[in-house]
C-alpha cells in the first residue's frame, strides 16, 4: 500500500513539474514596441513576433490574406491596431473587418486597374483572332471551290477539306479563349469596383 501510495504522489509531482506553465502560453496582451519605421504603410498589414529583432520581421502585405496565417504567439499589426493570435484564430472574429476603407490601398486599385487593362487587351487579340480564323476560313473555302471547277485531283480536294476541318476548329478554339477573356475582363472589373466603392 505504501509502495502505490508512493508511486501516486511521485507521478503527481512529475506531472507539476513538466506540466505547461500559465507564463509558456503566449499573452495577448498587446504591450510590445514596433519602431516607427517598421509599421506597415497605411492599408497594409504585417505580421509581427515579439522578441523577434525588427529586420527579421516578415514584409508587410494585404490585412485580408496575413490575418489567415498569423501563426501562435505573433500578431497582425496595422498603422492605427492590433490583433493577436488568439483574436484571429476566434470563430467570431470576422475578417470582412479588413474590407473597410482603411485597409484597401491605393496600390491595390491601381493593380486592378492594370489587370483590367491587360483583360482589355486579351479581349481584343482574342477577338482578331478569331476574325483571322474566320477569313482563313473563308479563303479556304474560295480555294475548295475553285479546285471543284477546274477538276483538280482527288488527293488536292481531301487536302482542301482538312484545312477548313482545321480553320473550324481553330476558331471554336479562338470563340473558346475569347469568352475565358471576357470572364476575365468582366471579374477584374468587378473587383475594382468593390475596391473604389469600399475606400
Amino acid at each position: 500500500m505504501k509502495i502505490v501510495k508512493t508511486t501516486i504522489l511521485a507521478g503527481f509531482l512529475v506531472g507539476t513539474l513538466f506540466a505547461p506553465t500559465a507564463p509558456a502560453i503566449a499573452k495577448d496582451d498587446h504591450k510590445f514596441h514596433v519602431p516607427p519605421g517598421h509599421m506597415p504603410p497605411p492599408g497594409s498589414c504585417r505580421i509581427w513576433f515579439p522578441g523577434r529583432p525588427p529586420g527579421h520581421q516578415p514584409a508587410p502585405g494585404s490585412c485580408r490574406v496575413l490575418s489567415r496565417h498569423v501563426p501562435r504567439g505573433a500578431y497582425l499589426i496595422a498603422n492605427d491596431r492590433r490583433w493577436s493570435y488568439g483574436e484571429l484564430s476566434d470563430r467570431r472574429f470576422r475578417h470582412d473587418v479588413f474590407d473597410s476603407p482603411r485597409y484597401t490601398t491605393r496600390r491595390e486599385i491601381r493593380e486592378d486597374i492594370r489587370e483590367v487593362r491587360e483583360a482589355r487587351k486579351d479581349v481584343r487579340e482574342d477577338r482578331e483572332q478569331v476574325q483571322r480564323n474566320y477569313d482563313e476560313l473563308k479563303k479556304d473555302r474560295v480555294e475548295l471551290r475553285k479546285d471543284i471547277r477546274r477538276g483538280a485531283g482527288k488527293a488536292e480536294i481531301a487536302q482542301d477539306r482538312r484545312e477548313i476541318r482545321e480553320d473550324v476548329q481553330k476558331i471554336d478554339q479562338s470563340k473558346r479563349d475569347l469568352r475565358q477573356s471576357q470572364d476575365k475582363l468582366q471579374s477584374s472589373r468587378q473587383e475594382l469596383k468593390d475596391d473604389m466603392r469600399r475606400r
